[in-house]
């Protein structure tokens, strides 16, 4: 009895096909036709191979049977099986990536009595990475004090759309009126689109000593994990005018000096006058 119970527990945990690799795309592009790959592999007490399934979520979308050598793609939750390729070994389907992520499924089970199973799962995100980093226009060579300036970031093309946010001196920029939304524009022949966002720099705002404001747009892909990618600039300020102080005692003393003599001259000047009125009457 007990040689009986260790038999059928060492069949039990032998009599199932093993997934050894299982490849399906971090990201698709909707674009291009996306190839799943399931290989695995039947050890020495496993009956034959009974049936090999995909899945996205808990929908089946495609089925082989080696028995009858047949294979059966469903297309009742959207998905398009375009072209597959199985047999004892690996199972390999094309599919037309549907949009947003979904967890895709390879389950491999033996034949009877058991019909063991083994499966092994992925997620799959439908997006477009930018092909270039986010490009920041309007950057002045440098502002005056008191003066402000105006920047854009513009992120590329991607599906989805990127959302992007300012930095200056490493401060997220959150207030609406120094940054304000981000704008998407209309999506291309292949879906994709484009954003941008505004940043106002006020220099005076910020408490830098070292002659520049440092910028950064940060533009990201709302996938997951969210995808990241950023352009760092630098704002040089001009310093404020000054005057030394002796410069200033300076020009204080040359003031002085030319209110003394403009005060010398207008006496002298009257005094000219009151004694041409004079004379006329000294004379009589």
């Amino acid at each position: 009895m007990v040689v009986l119970l260790i038999f059928g527990l060492f069949i039990a945990r032998s009599v199932c096909h093993t997934i050894t690799f299982l490849d399906v795309p971090r990201w698709a592009d909707p674009r291009i036709e996306a190839e799943l790959r399931c290989h695995y592999a039947k050890q020495p007490l496993d009956p034959p191979l009974h049936s090999v399934k995909w899945y996205r979520g808990t929908h089946e979308i495609f089925r082989y049977t080696p028995q009858e050598y047949e294979t059966r793609a469903f297309n009742s939750s959207g998905v398009s099986v375009t072209n597959s390729s199985c047999d004892t070994f690996a199972c390999v389907i094309t599919i037309k990536p549907e949009p947003g992520t979904a967890k895709y499924t390879c389950e491999v089970s033996s034949e009877g009595p058991r019909f063991a199973v083994d499966r092994k799962s992925a997620n799959m995100t439908l997006g477009v990475l930018p092909e270039y980093e986010p490009l920041i226009t309007g950057l002045p060579t440098f502002v005056n004090a008191g003066e402000q300036a105006l920047v854009n970031c513009t992120s590329d093309y991607s599906l989805p759309a990127a959302t992007i946010d300012w930095f200056v001196d490493s401060e997220p920029q959150e207030d609406p009126v120094i940054t304000g939304e981000t704008h998407v524009s209309g999506a291309d022949g292949d879906g994709l689109r484009a954003s941008w966002r505004t940043l106002h720099v006020y220099p005076d705002d910020y408490s830098t000593h070292r002659g520049f404001l440092a910028l950064q747009c940060r533009a990201t892909l709302p996938t997951r994990p969210p995808h990241v990618r950023s352009m760092a600039v630098r704002l040089y300020v001009a310093s404020r005018p000054h005057i030394s102080s002796y410069m200033l005692s300076k020009n204080n003393a040359v003031g002085k000096n030319n209110a003394i003599r403009l005060q010398n001259d207008l006496c002298l000047w009257t005094l000219l006058l009151l004694g041409r009125k004079l004379v006329p009457c000294l004379v009589k």
